[in-house]
């Protein structure tokens, strides 16, 4: 299997089980980050975080800005890196930072209040519908998949299915 650089995901409870055993026993990856301009600026907050990182993997906390530096830096790596963000807005916010990599893999994004069920890991209000549609048209793809092993779903596909 090729090593793929980046995968930039969107995925809001970040660093949890399902990330580093799904997805960091399926790619080799060998550095994380966590796109999250709250959570780089509190300390403890952050380093809760890292501690469910595994040690042999290069885990960080970043700001928006700062990962999408790291993502220009990291695009033709020779290892594989694992970029993690809370939301769409997340995405917009580097989007609007000029950010380069436009291959996004949607995982969870769960249910709350006014958000409609599109996959059984997938629930998103209106708001969060219009920002992918409106990335889309910026060029942006994402492909949803809740496991590295799991089917690919295209966003775009199952947007306008809804319409």
């Amino acid at each position: 299997m090729a090593v793929q650089p980046i995968i930039l995901r969107i995925d809001d409870r970040l660093i949890h089980g399902q990330v580093l055993v799904g997805w960091g026993a399926y790619y080799p990856i060998k550095h994380l980050v966590v796109g999250n301009d709250r959570i780089a600026q509190n300390e403890w907050e952050r380093n809760l975080l890292l501690m469910a990182a595994p040690s042999e993997v290069d885990s960080r906390v970043l700001t928006l800005d700062e990962t999408v530096s790291y993502i220009h830096e990291r695009l033709n790596a020779p290892d594989a890196s694992m970029v993690l963000v809370e939301s769409p807005a997340d995405i917009q916010k580097m989007a609007d930072k000029g950010l380069m990599l436009k291959q996004v893999n949607v995982g969870g994004i769960h249910f709350g209040e006014n958000r409609s069920e599109y996959l059984n890991y997938l629930f998103l209000n209106s708001e969060e519908v219009e920002l992918f549609k409106r990335l889309m048209e910026r060029g942006f793809a994402f492909e949803c998949q809740d496991v590295p092993t799991g089917t690919r779903h295209d966003l775009k596909k199952i947007l306008e299915k809804r319409k």
